[in-house]
């Protein structure tokens, strides 16, 4: 008889160390799998997670590459989606990355909803995501601020922010535009790089910061991680890319 992978099973999961994680994984099943995969909140990492309290108004996750940051902020998007109606930004270092990435990629909207059961409308050429109840998600480029200056939304999900070519403009519009409802909030997912935008995100005094290690991702292959840590542990690119660490030099 197929294992039933349920919150409980998932729950203890969670709780052993590595090595043990991902040695039920590999005997996982691909429908196991993906019933385990839809359980996401249940074994998360807990820099995944939304901070606690209310008194932060910017998330920001800081994590190396494959940690993931995109599923972490789509899932975070799509539960406050479904809450009520709301409207969202999504804010990609370009247009394309925020199509291909945040919507439609593997561990994008259109996926984190479709493992719910929940079908989004994609308006591709208005760059617009629907939900059933009414949210509705528009896209904007980092790379193009002043198309950010005039729309409001409730909520916004800014991606790959170190990469944002017109970061201080695009991140000044979106700020003045996040007035609508009694709580408005932004999460940033990125691999940290150095630069005036990401420091003054950091110092502001309601940031939380959370952040990750590309090995923290139990889902990762082991083959890809030996070979890019014997290839960058101890340099200064490994200890940004794949550690999320800040380099201030």
């Amino acid at each position: 008889m197929r294992r039933k992978i349920d919150r409980k099973w998932v729950e203890r999961f969670a709780h052993l160390p590595q090595p043990k994680q991902i040695q039920k994984l590999e005997r996982l099943s691909l429908e196991d799998l993906r019933e385990f995969d839809a359980l996401f909140d249940a074994w998360a990492d807990p820099a995944q997670m939304p901070p606690p309290g209310d008194g932060w108004t910017t998330w920001l996750m800081m994590a190396g590459r494959g940690y993931g940051k995109t599923r972490a902020g789509a899932e975070w998007v799509h539960r406050l989606a479904m809450q009520r109606p709301v409207r969202i930004a999504l804010v990609g270092a370009t247009m394309d990355e925020a199509r291909l990435v945040m919507v439609e990629g593997e561990s994008g909207l259109l996926a984190v909803a479709a493992r719910e059961g929940v079908k989004l409308s994609f308006e591709a050429s208005l760059g617009r995501v629907r939900w059933p109840n009414g949210s509705v998600a528009t896209l904007y480029s980092g790379d193009s601020g002043e198309g950010l200056r005039g729309p409001e939304h409730h909520y916004a999900w800014c991606d790959e922010l170190a990469k944002w070519r017109d970061g201080e403009t695009a991140w000044n519009n979106l700020r003045f535009g996040l007035r609508m409802g009694v709580r408005p909030r932004v999460l940033v997912t990125t691999t940290p790089r150095g630069g005036p935008l990401l420091r003054r995100i950091l110092a502001e005094a309601t940031t939380v910061t959370t952040h990750g290690k590309s090995e923290d991702n139990v889902s990762l292959s082991k083959q890809f991680l030996d070979v890019i840590r014997a290839t960058y542990a101890g340099t200064l690119i490994g200890r940004q890319e794949l550690d999320g660490e800040l380099i201030e030099d």
